[in-house]
C-alpha cells in the first residue's frame, strides 16, 4: 500500500502545520527585534546620546508632548531644536528644505516609536485620525506650549577603594539644555584627539592636557543651565559595607542636591527628577529601587504632588557623554582628596578642571549662580 506525501512538508507534519509554525516563528523573531530597538532606544534617552535621528525624535516625543499629536508641530520642534542654524521661525526659505531633515523621515520614526515600541503615544482620539486632528493643533504650534519640567541628573561613583568615597553628578535643568550640550560635546570630539575613545578621568596622560582644555571650554559655553552636584563621606566615619555606603551617598545626592537647585531659585515647581548612573556602578536593582522608593516617598513629604523621582536607569558610559561629563568632575575630587600631592600630571588636570568648572570643596561657600555645591557627610 502507498502513502500519499502530497499534502506533507519536509518535516512529515502537514504543510499547514509547517507553515504555522514558520509564521510563530518570525513573529517571535519580530517581537524579540522590537523590543530589543526600544531597549536601546530607551538607553539612549537615558544616557543624553542624540547622534542618532530616532533618539532625536524621541526625545523631542518625551519632551514636548503635544508634539505627539501633531507631525507638523514635531517636525517644527526637530528643526528648531537639532538644526537651529537652518531653520528660521520666521520663515523657511526654499533651499533651507534641501537641508532639513524630510518631513517623511521624522514621520517614519515618529511611527515607528509609537506605534511598535509603543512610546509617547498621541492622545486617544487622534489615533488613526491624525490629519483631521492637525489643524487643531495650530494653536500648540504658534503659542509653542512649554515642554514636561524635568530635570536631567547623570551620577558616577569613585574611590571606594580609598579614603575618601565620591558620588559626582551633572544635573540638566532642561531637556532642551541636554540637547545643546550632548551636541556640543560631540561635534567637538569628532575633530579632537579624542574621537575614538570614552573620556575618563582614569585614563588620562600627559598628552592629553590640551584637550582637556578644550573639553572644558566647550562645556563652560553651555552651561547655563547646568549645574554640579559632589558628595563625599571619609570611610573611615562609617562602618556600612561599600555598597551601602554609595547607596547613601546617591541618595543624600539626590535629596539634598533637590532642595539645593529649590532653595536658590534654579528649579521650580512641579518637576520631575530622571535620574542615569553608569551601569558599572555597585547598586544592584533591587538596591536601586528600594532608593527610589524611599527618594519618592521624601519627595512627597516635602512637596506633595509636586516633586517626582521618575525613573533611575544605568546605561554604560561608553554611549553617555553626560556621565562622562559625571565622571570627570568626580575624578577630579577624588584626585585632590585622595591622591594629595604625589606630583602626577593628573593634579594638574584635577585643579584645570576644579578651577574651570568652578567646582566648590568648602560647603556652602557657592558662588555666583549657585551652580555648584559640595555636600559633607
Amino acid at each position: 500500500m502507498s502513502i500519499d506525501h502530497e499534502d506533507e512538508g519536509v518535516t512529515g507534519l502537514p504543510l499547514w502545520e509547517t507553515h504555522q509554525g514558520e509564521e510563530s516563528c518570525q513573529a517571535e523573531k519580530k517581537r524579540k527585534r522590537i523590543e530589543k530597538e526600544k531597549e536601546e532606544l530607551l538607553a539612549s534617552l537615558s544616557a543624553g546620546n542624540y547622534s542618532a535621528m530616532r533618539t532625536k525624535v524621541a526625545a523631542i516625543l518625551n519632551l514636548y508632548p503635544y508634539c505627539r499629536n501633531s507631525d507638523v508641530a514635531l517636525a517644527l520642534k526637530y528643526w528648531e531644536t537639532f538644526q537651529p542654524d537652518i531653520y528660521n521661525e520666521n520663515g523657511i526659505l526654499p533651499n533651507d528644505l534641501f537641508e532639513l531633515e524630510r518631513v517623511q523621515y521624522i514621520v517614519r520614526l515618529r511611527a515607528k516609536i509609537q506605534n511598535e515600541y509603543g512610546l509617547f503615544q498621541a492622545d486617544d482620539e487622534v489615533r488613526g485620525h491624525r490629519k483631521h486632528i492637525e489643524k487643531h493643533m495650530h494653536k500648540a504650534v504658534v503659542q509653542d506650549t512649554p515642554p514636561r519640567r524635568v530635570t536631567y541628573v547623570y551620577a558616577d561613583e569613585t574611590g571606594k577603594n580609598d579614603d575618601y568615597v565620591i558620588v559626582g553628578a551633572v544635573w540638566l535643568l532642561s531637556g532642551h539644555s541636554g540637547f545643546k550640550l550632548t551636541q556640543a560635546i560631540l561635534d567637538w570630539q569628532r575633530q579632537s584627539p579624542w574621537v575614538q575613545r570614552e573620556i575618563h578621568f582614569k585614563k588620562f596622560g600627559k598628552l592629553d592636557m590640551k584637550p582637556l582644555a578644550e573639553y572644558l571650554q566647550i562645556i563652560n559655553n553651555n552651561r547655563e543651565f547646568l549645574s554640579f552636584k559632589v558628595i563625599t563621606i571619609k570611610k573611615a566615619k562609617t562602618r556600612r559595607p561599600i555598597e551601602e555606603v554609595i547607596e547613601k551617598l546617591h541618595e543624600h545626592m539626590l535629596l539634598r542636591g533637590t532642595e539645593h537647585e529649590i532653595q536658590t531659585a534654579r528649579i521650580d515647581l512641579p518637576r520631575e527628577i530622571e535620574v542615569t548612573m553608569d551601569e558599572e556602578q555597585s547598586l544592584d536593582s533591587f538596591r536601586l529601587s528600594e532608593m527610589q522608593r524611599r527618594i519618592t516617598a521624601h519627595y512627597q513629604r516635602l512637596h506633595p504632588n509636586q516633586l517626582a523621582l521618575t525613573g533611575i536607569r544605568t546605561v554604560s558610559s561608553r554611549s553617555s557623554p553626560l556621565i562622562q561629563l559625571a565622571d570627570t568632575v568626580a575624578g577630579s575630587i577624588n584626585r585632590r582628596l585622595n591622591h594629595k600631592g604625589d606630583g602626577n600630571v593628573k593634579d594638574q588636570m584635577a585643579d584645570m578642571v576644579i578651577e574651570e568648572l568652578g567646582l566648590v570643596l568648602d560647603e556652602g561657600e557657592l558662588p555666583g549662580l549657585d551652580a555648584t555645591a559640595l555636600f559633607l557627610l
